[in-house]
C-alpha cells in the first residue's frame, strides 16, 4: 500500500525545501537571496549568458528571470546588452560589483554542501547523485 512518508518524491521534495530554506537564511544575513546567488553563480561561470539560457539553467520562468535581473540591475550587479549576433537575444554580464559579490559569496555554496553532506561518505554521495540522475531521466522519458 502506498505510504507518502516513504515516497521518494515526497522525501526529496521536503529535503530540497529544507536545503533552500537553510541556504536562504544564511544568505539573507549577507544581504542576498538564494535565487540571486544562483544567478550570480551562472553569470560568473558562463561569462556571458542570454536571459533565456539563464532561466533554463535556473529552471525558472522568463517572467521570473526578468524580475530577478531587473532587481540585480538596479543593485548594479548585472548589465543587459542586446546580442550583436541576434538582436532578439538579451545577453547578461556581471559588473565589477557583481563579480566582487560573486567571489565573496561563492564559498557559501561550499559551506552549504559541507553542511548537507556532513557524516555521509563520498561513496554514498556518488550513489545518491547517480540515483537522482536516474530518477530525473525516468521523469524526462515519461514527460516526452
Amino acid at each position: 500500500m502506498f505510504d507518502l512518508d516513504t515516497c521518494l518524491g515526497f522525501i526529496t521534495n521536503n529535503v530540497a525545501k529544507e536545503v533552500a530554506e537553510c541556504f536562504n537564511d544564511r544568505l539573507s544575513l549577507l544581504g542576498i537571496t538564494r535565487v540571486q546567488w544562483i544567478a550570480l553563480y551562472y553569470l560568473g561561470k558562463e561569462g556571458t549568458i542570454s536571459q533565456c539560457d539563464l532561466g533554463e539553467k535556473m529552471a525558472i520562468k522568463a517572467s521570473s528571470v526578468a524580475r530577478l535581473i531587473d532587481r540585480m540591475e538596479r543593485e548594479k550587479y548585472v548589465v543587459r546588452k542586446r546580442s550583436k549576433e541576434d538582436k532578439r537575444r538579451i545577453d547578461l554580464y556581471l559588473t565589477d560589483k557583481g563579480k566582487e559579490l560573486r567571489e565573496k559569496l561563492l564559498p557559501e555554496g561550499e559551506k552549504m554542501s559541507q553542511l548537507v553532506s556532513k557524516g555521509i561518505s563520498s561513496e554514498d554521495i556518488q550513489v545518491f547523485k547517480y540515483v537522482l540522475h536516474k530518477m530525473s531521466v525516468n521523469l524526462m522519458e515519461e514527460n516526452k
